[in-house]
């Protein structure tokens, strides 16, 4: 890179960018942990909590300075807790000031196993403790909410209910503030806000307002300690009995980035617990609405675990072997894609199209609205694929449907709530007598079905979707199921189409050979990152 500069970092030469922060400088480049409590890569800097505490040469020498608020310069000279006892000592103290008052609530808390006081403890402090019984700790709290504990002790505001997401513990937090930077500068709507000096300053909410906000639980994931919790997952399960898989927002076009976060079997059972933010810094930086975290509580209701036939239960393999007869002794078929669904389904309902012949014609697009993006983590569109099924060359043509309905005597459907998105225009699809719906839910079109199937659904099958930035990205899967024998739609699709794929990876390779643009991909080639698509070959000009 051009732009890279030399930096001294312990008596040691690094390349870095010029002009980036110190401590990313120290972190990515120098391979140097640098603890922070109130830097985050995403919010504006504020420098006040000194954990990330350096040395530098300057014009009197070498002094301390905090990494976070230092940019990167040519010939900057750098010690950090690898060469200088001086640094070692002063976050020593620092994480002394910051554990002075605060409470030991360690093994009730329920930050613990993610919290960073103590990780940072344990990497810059394992101090010994100078504070004397006789003095006590001084807890942060407002008036409005001290209370004397048990032993006659002056506390702070506990389990403080500040509105319909977030539970907060006032002496608990550090001022870190980052929770205010993200609702003033991300939010762009400030309801939160630090009150009160020195250190018996304490967060708090205005007075009379609740902290209510469309990104309100963000707060609780920049919280370093346990003072900001979530009421969804408040006291729910500890973190370390937590497994993780990387998947996208099912329910956006601009797919932020999440991680899904689940149990095996035990005592509590397997389940999804939460769904996190997972950082992309193209897609939705750190951030994740407050609508799309909570996706996981519909994971395990209202579940279609199995097969209808005439709105009668039966077994998932019976269901398929009436969608098969009925494939086979219909005339004219219409055949429903979805950008609800990811690539390798659209992709096998294609290759279900090329065997059924011309007696199935394809149809796409949504009825569903689309809004005005809101600049954080959520484009407006609701339609997470709708740029796969363009890659695809599916057509925007759901209205035609609509027009056309009395044509077909077969309505094909996958993971497509139709009778949801729009029941005035679905009504037209009553005229097709038979109905075939693969779905994850028990939704108003599988009501209106005369065979359902139930499938995995976005949580629980790998596959790829394309966002609006032209960006695809993989969707992994967790492996907690609703019935075992569910299967991804591809997988029920190609039965149907009479094809033995062995995998999502052949799902894929049917995908890449019905567009130039996804040649050379694989699920380790787009990463966990995503990867933006070529763009399209532009036909070159008669004549030239």
């Amino acid at each position: 890179m051009a732009d890279l500069i030399t930096i001294a970092v312990d008596g040691r030469d690094v390349q870095v960018p010029a002009r980036i922060p110190l401590i990313e400088a120290l972190r990515h480049w120098a391979k140097v942990e640098t603890p922070a409590f109130c830097y985050h890569e995403d919010l504006k800097v504020a420098g006040n909590c000194r954990i990330c505490l350096i040395e530098f040469e300057g014009p009197r020498g070498w002094q301390l300075g905090i990494s976070c608020h230092m940019q990167t310069a040519p010939n900057l000279k750098v010690r950090t807790q690898v060469s200088s006892p001086g640094v070692v000592k002063a976050r020593k103290g620092v994480m002394e000031f910051l554990l002075v008052n605060h409470p030991l609530d360690c093994p009730v808390c329920d930050k613990a196993g993610e919290c960073t006081l103590q990780d940072n403890y344990m990497s810059q402090g394992r101090h010994e403790s100078r504070l004397r019984d006789e003095v006590g700790k001084v807890y942060k709290g407002g008036a409005d909410h001290r209370f004397t504990d048990t032993k006659g002790g002056d506390r702070g505001g506990k389990r403080i209910d500040l509105g319909p997401s977030i539970i907060l513990d006032q002496e608990r937090c550090i001022v870190c503030t980052r929770c205010v930077r993200f609702m003033r500068d991300v939010a762009g709507s400030e309801q939160l806000g630090v009150v009160g000096r020195g250190d018996h300053a304490y967060l708090t909410t205005f007075p009379g307002q609740p902290l209510d906000h469309a990104y309100d639980l963000c707060t609780t994931d920049v919280c370093p300690v346990g003072a900001l919790t979530g009421k969804h997952f408040r006291f729910q399960q500890r973190v370390w009995n937590l497994k993780t898989v990387e998947s996208i927002d099912p329910s956006d076009a601009l797919g932020a980035n999440l991680t899904i976060e689940y149990s095996f079997p035990g005592a509590q059972g397997a389940r999804v617990w939460r769904l996190m933010p997972r950082r992309n810094p193209e897609v939705n930086k750190s951030w994740l609405a407050n609508r799309s975290r909570l996706l996981y509580q519909q994971l395990a209701s209202n579940r279609l675990g199995d097969g209808k036939v005439a709105g009668a239960d039966v077994p998932l393999d019976d269901a398929v072997a009436a969608a098969a007869k009925a494939l086979a002794g219909a005339r004219r078929i219409a055949l429903v894609a979805s950008g609800h669904a990811t690539l390798e389904d659209n992709a096998a309902l294609l290759a279900l199209k090329d065997a059924l012949g011309e007696r199935a014609e394809v149809f796409g697009g949504s009825w569903l609205a689309v809004g005005k993006p809101d600049g954080i983590a959520l484009s407006g569109d609701p339609v997470a694929n709708r740029a796969g099924l363009r890659l695809l060359g599916i057509p925007d043509n759901l209205d035609l449907l609509a027009q056309r309905a009395g044509e077909f005597d077969l309505l094909l459907s996958v993971q497509h709530d139709l009778w949801a998105a729009d029941p005035a225009k679905a009504a037209a699809l009553a005229a097709i007598p038979a109905r075939l719906v693969l779905a994850s839910w028990q939704d108003a079109t599988v009501a209106q079905a005369t065979i359902a199937i139930g499938v995995r659904c976005w949580a629980e099958a790998r596959g790829t979707m394309v966002n609006c930035q032209e960006r695809i990205q993989v969707l992994g899967a967790c492996p907690v199921l609703p019935n075992p024998a569910l299967e991804p739609a591809w997988q029920v699709l190609a039965r149907l189409a009479g094809l033995s794929w062995s995998g999502e990876a052949e799902a894929f390779k049917a995908a890449q050979a019905r567009s130039p643009r996804l040649a050379g991909l694989s699920y380790r080639a787009i990463g966990p990152q995503g990867r933006v698509l070529a763009p399209a070959a532009v036909p070159a000009a008669v004549g030239a």
